[in-house]
């Protein structure tokens, strides 16, 4: 699967959250960009992909997404 795929695939799947990806694997996702970068220095994980996935609403105003 090619990436982009990839992130599409598991931005529907977890759809409001902040997603952190590595090596083609999810390894943490949280409500906020704050508590996600703190979840990924507590588990000494680090050169991760980190992205928003935006809810339906969010996607209205087109902005950052």
């Amino acid at each position: 699967m090619a990436r982009i795929d990839l992130v599409e695939k598991i931005k529907r799947e977890h759809v409001g959250k902040w997603i952190g990806l590595k090596d083609g694997e999810v390894v943490a996702i949280s409500d906020t960009h704050e508590d996600l970068y703190r979840e990924l220095r507590k588990k000494g994980i680090d050169e991760v992909y980190v992205f928003y996935s935006p809810t339906e609403e969010e996607k209205k105003y087109g902005f950052l997404f």
